[in-house]
């Protein structure tokens, strides 16, 4: 176990903590730049690398798209009550959990993934394991690009 933790990258504890620091923001009524909104979808690219570094089956790939298309529809429904208004440079968003939540289990996914990547490597090719992890990460990640959809469709307020 301590080499696995020698071996974790110095970058892991720094994003831990801005994702934390960013998530527990999210809890309180806040006022959100609409940049950060449009590129809190990225962390989708952490999905992605958490994926490919699996050597997925083709299969997976389709279970993955079909995921997080649902992840977006579910993270749009759920927006519509977080989203208050929209403004040209901000929109006030209503405290939630879900962000952080999402954060930390892409987070927390990616590292389980290295971990049992290097102890376990046959069971991260199980299809109960790929089609779980597959599912969590898209889930998770794709609630962030359901909310830059609903900021983007929403009317600007001129106030």
């Amino acid at each position: 176990m301590a080499t696995f933790i020698s071996n974790v990258p110095i970058w892991v504890l720094p994003l831990f903590i801005v994702l934390f620091i960013v998530g527990l923001r999210a809890s309180k009524n806040r006022s959100v730049p609409i940049l950060l909104i449009y590129s809190l979808p990225l962390l989708g690219l952490l999905t992605l690398r958490n994926i490919t570094s699996l050597a997925p089956p083709i299969w997976l790939w389709t279970f993955a798209a079909v995921t997080y298309a649902s992840g977006i529809a579910i993270g749009m429904r759920l927006q519509h009550g977080w989203i208050v208004a929209r403004y040209e440079q901000f929109a006030q968003v209503k405290g939630e959990w879900a962000t952080i939540t999402a954060m930390m289990i892409v987070f927390a996914t990616g590292f389980v993934n290295r971990f049992l990547g290097a102890t376990m490597p046959a069971l991260t090719q199980t299809a109960v394991f790929l089609t779980g992890f597959v599912a969590i990460n898209c889930l998770a990640s794709s609630h962030f690009l359901g909310r830059a959809i609903t900021t983007l469709r929403m009317p600007v307020n001129q106030s």
